[in-house]
């Protein structure tokens, strides 16, 4: 692997995976370009650029995080009461979200491939499109830790899992489906990206089993392109994440609309010549 191809996946990993256009369904398109061998060959080289991902929204959000694990432990110590403390309420959360995944991994493999046809993530991609428009007409209500009911971060969770189809936008689900349930803008950014901590940790956690079950899987990948890999995914991360928070500011998912629609017909169409 050459140091600019490092670049390019990092570049490529840290964009998708916090704007809402679907890294999963980048990933089956580049799949599709270069080859099915793109990610299994070089499986410890996606989960390290997964952690540059994971890095840049704890920079991110650190003020958040540092809160969260503090106040976790005071919770602890309080016999898991609340008592009015918003992070507490934050976590509690947090760890609800979570629980539509577990219902969800016995057939995520199944789901993600039936679903990684070319023709299909169009169809997603076109859905994503479709779902970040409708965002706009959400409710404007200003839901956040403090008042945000365990009904709603159940909702959100599910459309997180909703987000394992690969076209589909976890980000712009999970952002959309808050904003549907009235949080307000910063809120159901910071939440949605939050959110996605433990879903990155753990996907790389299963990905470094099977790369030490298979350590075949680490190719021919150098120590400086590991360095550069994680470090460009990091910065496009950080990018990613600010320009998400400026967009959703605005209430103006505009661009992401534009984009994923028109790589989805494209994509559809593509597909669909190639058939004929």
């Amino acid at each position: 692997m050459s140091l600019w191809f490092a670049a390019l996946l990092g570049l490529v990993q840290g964009l998708t995976e916090f704007l809402p256009v679907s890294s999963s369904g980048h990933l089956v398109l580049a799949q599709t370009l270069f080859g099915d061998g793109v990610e299994t060959n070089y499986m410890l080289f996606n989960v390290l650029l997964h952690f540059g991902t994971l890095l840049s929204v704890v920079v991110a959000f650190w003020k958040d995080i540092k809160e969260l694990f503090f106040e976790f432990f005071g919770w602890v110590k309080d016999g898991f009461k609340i008592n009015g403390h918003p992070y507490r309420r934050f976590i509690v959360m947090l760890l609800i979200t979570i629980l539509p995944m577990f219902a969800i991994l016995p057939v995520k493999g199944t789901l993600e491939n039936a679903f990684s046809s070319p023709l299909l993530v169009g169809l997603m991609l076109l859905l994503t499109a479709a779902v970040l428009f409708l965002s706009e007409k959400a409710p404007k209500k200003h839901k956040t830790e403090e008042n945000a009911t365990w009904l709603d971060a159940l909702i959100v969770g599910i459309g997180q899992c909703f987000a394992v189809l690969p076209g589909l936008s976890r980000s712009g689900t999970t952002i959309c489906t808050g904003l549907f349930r009235g949080f307000s803008r910063d809120f159901s950014v910071r939440f949605a990206f939050i959110m996605s901590l433990p879903v990155i940790l753990g996907a790389n956690l299963l990905e470094l089993v099977d790369v030490i079950r298979d350590p075949a899987t680490m190719g021919d990948v150098s120590v400086a392109c590991y360095i550069v890999g994680i470090l460009v995914a990091m910065i496009a991360g950080l990018a990613a994440i600010r320009m998400v928070k400026f967009v959703s500011k605005r209430g103006n998912f505009r661009p992401f609309v534009v984009y994923c629609a028109l790589i989805g017909t494209i994509t559809i169409v593509a597909s669909l010549i190639k058939m004929v």
